[in-house]
Order: structure tokens, then sequence, then C-alpha cells
């Protein structure tokens, strides 16, 4: 990056901290007056000629003097390693691009596929369920010969099951921060998001060190959905995160699905509501995605992928599974007293599971879970 360059980015960077200015009045004023730094160089004549910039805005612009500040933000991203993508720099992802409110900058670490041939968000709550991580973990395993970019928000549930799973059957992923990159967010996945920096990255428009606050973080979903092919929820609740980026990933005329759950299932309604809305296709298989998206050329040499994408079970073989999560390995004497089921339901249950791949038998009237995440 040259002196004019990076002189440029101090300038964007100090034009959107001016009140009253957001991405899409920053992209209006650059676009009319030829850059960001000639708008601090105008007149107030001028700068009214911009369409929705008015006496109180202009007089904001032409009385901002915090440039120094901004030039500290930019050499601490770039002393930590950070790339710097302008939104008119060819880097720049292409499809967040198309959106209206996209950000002016982003800054990133890692190796960013930011403009992939195939980008998929993987979305959903905080609170997975073992069926989220099942359905989670088996979608990101079938789509790793299409060589699919598995993009998400790093939070704690679906989203941080996604990247994982993606880390680990080598699919690049790409987790976009709801704050600066002078941090983690949630300090539990620092590893992973560590992992992830060989083959993706983070991305974030927050300057370094920006805290991850509540605001921040429709922002980060706007840039989920706008970067995406796709998005896919798991799980969602009535409320939350998934929701607003389907929404928004609507809003952008991107497709979306969602998975299916079981009626009453509070991890579930809000899938089952953008289907019943029509807001989201429903989906049960990755091969009804890859249909649907138009990648199956992409699986000529991988010899397929499986048509039901999750075993159905029961509301007995779910709680075997949720009991299970944390150790791993449960003998059968102490699932009889945890389950609260009869005996023989309990049985059914366990057999159910070993047919299904999910649980194997060991000695000592043990079952032990086969890991997925």
């Amino acid at each position: 990056m040259n002196a004019n360059q990076q002189r440029e980015i101090v300038c964007l960077l100090s034009l959107l901290e001016v009140d009253g200015v957001g991405c899409i009045l920053a992209r209006k004023i650059i676009e009319s007056l030829g850059s960001a730094e000639a708008a601090f160089g105008s007149e107030r004549r001028l700068l009214h000629t911009v369409e929705g910039v008015g006496q109180k805005t202009a007089a904001a612009i032409r009385s901002f003097k915090d440039f120094s500040r901004m030039e500290h933000m930019l050499d601490r991203q770039l002393k930590m390693g950070a790339k710097v993508y302008p939104y008119n720099d060819p880097e720049y992802p292409a499809r967040l691009r198309q959106c209206p409110d996209h950000p002016l900058l982003l800054f990133g670490l890692g190796r960013l596929p930011l403009n992939a041939k195939r980008v998929l968000a993987v979305v959903g709550t905080r609170s997975a369920t073992a069926y989220g991580r099942q359905i989670t973990e088996q979608l990101i395993r079938e789509l790793a010969p299409l060589n699919v970019v598995v993009l998400s928000g790093l939070a704690i549930g679906i989203d941080g099951h996604a990247h994982e799973a993606a880390v680990r059957h080598r699919l690049p992923t790409i987790a976009v921060l709801g704050h600066g990159l002078g941090r983690i967010y949630p300090h539990q996945h620092r590893q992973m998001a560590e992992r992830m920096l060989e083959d993706g990255g983070l991305l974030s428009e927050f300057t370094f060190d920006t805290p991850p606050e509540r605001e921040n973080f429709p922002k980060r979903n706007r840039i989920v959905a706008g970067m995406a092919d796709a998005v896919v929820v798991v799980e969602a609740g009535r409320d939350g995160g998934a929701l607003i980026t389907a929404s928004l990933a609507n809003d952008y005329n991107r497709d979306v699905f969602a998975f299916p759950g079981r009626v009453g299932d509070k991890f579930s309604e809000g899938c089952h509501e953008l289907i019943r809305s029509h807001r989201a296709a429903i989906m049960t298989s990755t091969a009804q995605l890859v249909e649907a998206m138009g990648w199956q050329q992409a699986l000529t040499d991988a010899g397929g992928i499986q048509a039901q994408l999750f075993p159905e079970l029961d509301v007995d073989e779910l709680k075997v599974i949720e009991l299970m999560r944390k150790d791993g390995v449960a003998s059968l004497d102490t699932l009889i007293v945890l389950c609260r089921i009869p005996l023989s339901r309990l049985y059914q249950a366990t057999v159910g599971l070993e047919i299904k791949g999910l649980v194997r038998r060991m000695p000592g009237r043990k079952l032990e879970l086969i890991e997925r995440m």
C-alpha cells in the first residue's frame, strides 16, 4: 500500500466517523466528489450538491480534525498483518458489493478466498442441540468435495460448529466478526480462529479495538448474508441473529434454506417459521442444496453424496444422545437412571442409535458416542 492509498483509507475511515454519515451516504460523497480525501477539502457548497448532505452534515465534515486517531487505527491493523479491502478494490467481495448497504472498508486476516466460486453461509442458534450439531457436521462433510467456502459468525453454537467442521474437513472457512481484529469473541474460539487463518480467516468492518457491542452484530450479519451464494439455517429460535441473517439474505436475493425439526422444539421454531412463510426452502439433504444451487458439475469426480442428510431420531434417541454428549461414553446402568424412561424403551433407543451409526457398544455394558463434531 503506497502513501496515497493509505491517505485515502485514513480519510475514508474519518468520513465514516462523522456524525450523520453512514456507508450509503459516504459512498455517494466519494462518487460525487471523486475521493474521501476530496470530501474534507471541499467547500460546503460542493458538499451540499451531494444528495443527503445537509448543512449539519456538511459542517461536521468540514470541522473534522481527528485524522491522527484514524491513522493510528489503520497502523495497528497493518502492524498485525491485516489486509485492507476498500469497496473499490478488485479483491473486495464481489457478491457483497452488489448489496446497497455494503461496508466501504473491510479488514481481513488469513488467506481469505473472498471471491471463491461457491460460498455458503451456515448459521443457527447459540444453543445448538445434538440434532443441530449432527446436521451441521454431516452437511459440511458432504460439501467437502465441492471446496465450498463456509461462512459464519464465529458465535457459540451452530456458527462455531460450522467453522470447526470446515477446518476438520479441510474446507476454507471465514468468520465475519462483530468487533475489531484485535480480539476474538467468544474467547473459547481463539484456538479455532488461529487454525482458520491457514485456509480462510477472519473478516471485519470494524477498526482494531472495537468491542463486541450488541449493535455490531446485525451489521456483521449483513456481511454474512451478502457474501454468500446461499444461507443455510440449521437451528433457530423465534428470535436471534440467524433469523436476521436469513431476512437480510432474502432482501439481497440470496437463496435461503432451513432444516426442519420436531414440532414443538424450541430451537426449530425459527426454521419452521421461515419455511411456513416461504422465506426459506425446506432442506433435508445436501443433495437437495447442491441441485438447487446448480453445483452438480462440481461433484462429477466426487462420487456423489448421500441423499438423506441425517437419520430421523425419536424422542428417546435424542435424550440418549444429549446425555452422552458431555463424556462420550455412558453405561447402560447410568442411562437407565438419567433417562427416566421404561427399560424396554431405553433398549429400543440404544439399538436404534447403533443401527443408525451414532453409537457403538463397548465391553462392560457401555455405549460410546461416535463423535461427529
